[in-house]
């Protein structure tokens, strides 16, 4: 019977122990750790390398020749979020989800 709490008390610590170092590793990949950057922005150089097509190769120019055809749509309007997470324009006005200016509020 002692050796049997023993063995219950080992494994809830060992788990505990790995329960615990496994929420401290994902801690350390928040949302800091690098991202790529939007497709939107990207040459057709940088999309077929993306790709994982080495470059220099026949498929690889045909890529690039077929993206630098294509339409790159509609624009992204330049807009940031500010520190309090509301979208800004270049000039620092909150706007919409339109992207229409807000009305500026008095601060009190």
């Amino acid at each position: 019977m002692r050796t049997r709490t023993r063995t219950t008390v080992g494994l809830a610590t060992v788990g505990l122990a790995t329960i615990g170092l496994g929420l401290i590793l994902a801690g350390c990949q928040g949302p800091n750790a690098p991202k790529p950057p939007s497709m939107a922005a990207q040459t057709a150089a940088t999309t077929c390398a993306g790709y994982g097509i080495p470059v220099g190769s026949k498929t690889y120019n045909e890529c690039v020749a077929f993206q630098d055809q294509r339409s790159p749509g509609p624009s992204v309007p330049p807009y940031q979020l500010d520190l309090y997470n509301d979208r800004v324009d270049a000039q620092g006005y909150r706007v919409d989800s339109t992207g229409q200016r807000m009305a500026v509020q008095p601060p009190y």
